[in-house]
């Protein structure tokens, strides 16, 4: 691939690019300054996991000029809470950020939903840039301005989400040799929502996948980066038909209904990409009953998923009442109602409001729910 690609992700509140190219790491800080943005100072918000890489950042902007701060913080969802917002925010103040200051988030989704909540109303905004270090959040977290921290309700339960912002980022900066270190657990991870994006926009990715699967698991830094390419650009075509979610971006909900059921009740024991991908499943089979979907489209769905080793079963055999009462209380019901994201083809997926629940159990049987 070349040394480094620029797309462009145009919304209706702002526009911005998406670069993706190996030792984009070190050129973050001269990228942004490219793109008008000249902050006093910089508070590099990172996972502990990848200081160094969040460090390499910091002196990037130093040498530009700007102070910077390294604040590294809690990346779990536990750790995404509405405390944890206001220690970085302190942090950030005892740093002296101001207006002039701005946000770079280095690290996975957590770290991007943190900090770039942080940008949004810290000062009442103040710039953010994104250095996503997972292929889960270069492919999709990354990319869209979705901010947000999660919040306990009173039976102590934990609603994700629940308090965040649309702010687009300034820029965002995928270097796929951070990739290098990645475990092999949250490389797949990331690989759920790339057969996700083939499902809805790209059907040949399947085989794209399938056909790499060696070089991407080995962390190929080459074919990761083209595979961040392709699905960069499937995010970006549709973040900016739809920037607040209000039509077409819903799509990109594909399996995560489901998912976010499993990861309730899994306690930990599946990542949110494999809860995805075994969603993604139950998806494509509720397709089969209630738009005709072939057959086909599960079967390509499964191989892809399989071939890079991710699950396309329940690993337990969670109860089926509780599934159907966690999707219930999914935070993207509308009017009381769940809106299920469903394949009618390769290519081809859309909302559906008024699902009857038995075809809903059917697709859950399909993946072993008890």
């Amino acid at each position: 691939m070349p040394q480094s690609t620029a797309i462009t992700v145009r919304t209706a509140s702002a526009a911005y690019d998406v670069l993706v190219g190996r030792g984009l790491v070190r050129q973050v800080a001269v990228q942004v300054h490219l793109r008008g943005v000249r902050p006093a100072a910089a508070a590099v918000v990172c996972d502990s996991a990848v200081e160094p890489a969040a460090r390499v950042v910091a002196q990037e902007f130093e040498a530009q000029g700007a102070r910077a701060c390294v604040l590294p913080v809690r990346a779990s969802e536990a750790g995404k809470s509405l405390e944890a917002l206001g220690d970085l925010c302190d942090r950030m103040l005892a740093a002296g950020i101001d207006r002039a200051g701005t946000v770079v988030a280095v690290g996975g989704g957590v770290v991007g939903d943190l900090a770039g909540f942080a940008a949004a109303t810290y000062m009442r905004g103040i710039p953010c840039v994104q250095v996503p270090t997972t292929l889960l959040a270069m492919v999709d977290a990354a990319v869209g301005g979705k901010t947000a921290v999660n919040v306990v309700r009173a039976d102590g339960s934990l609603a994700k989400n629940a308090l965040g912002s649309f702010a687009q980022p300034r820029l965002v900066a995928c270097d796929p040799d951070l990739l290098a270190t990645l475990p092999a657990r949250e490389l797949r991870s990331g690989l759920a929502e790339c057969v996700k994006h083939a499902v809805i926009a790209d059907p040949a990715q399947l085989g794209w996948i399938t056909e790499r699967a060696d070089p991407i698991l080995a962390h190929d830094p080459d074919t990761l980066g083209e595979l961040v390419v392709r699905n960069v650009r499937i995010k970006a075509s549709i973040v900016g038909a739809d920037e607040r979610e209000d039509g077409v971006r819903a799509v990109l909900n594909l399996g995560h209904t489901f998912g976010h059921a499993i990861e309730a009740l899994a306690h930990g024991q599946l990542t949110h990409g494999e809860a995805v991908a075994v969603g993604t499943v139950a998806a494509c089979r509720l397709g089969a009953s209630v738009a005709g979907c072939a057959g086909a489209v599960e079967d390509a769905v499964r191989t892809t998923l399989a071939r890079v080793g991710l699950p396309v079963r329940l690993p337990v055999a969670l109860p089926l009442g509780a599934l159907m009462d966690a999707m219930a209380s999914d935070k993207k019901r509308r009017a009381g109602e769940a809106r299920l994201v469903v394949p009618h083809a390769l290519g081809d997926v859309r909302v559906h409001a008024g699902v009857p629940p038995e075809r809903v159990r059917e697709a859950w049987a399909a993946v072993g729910a008890a």
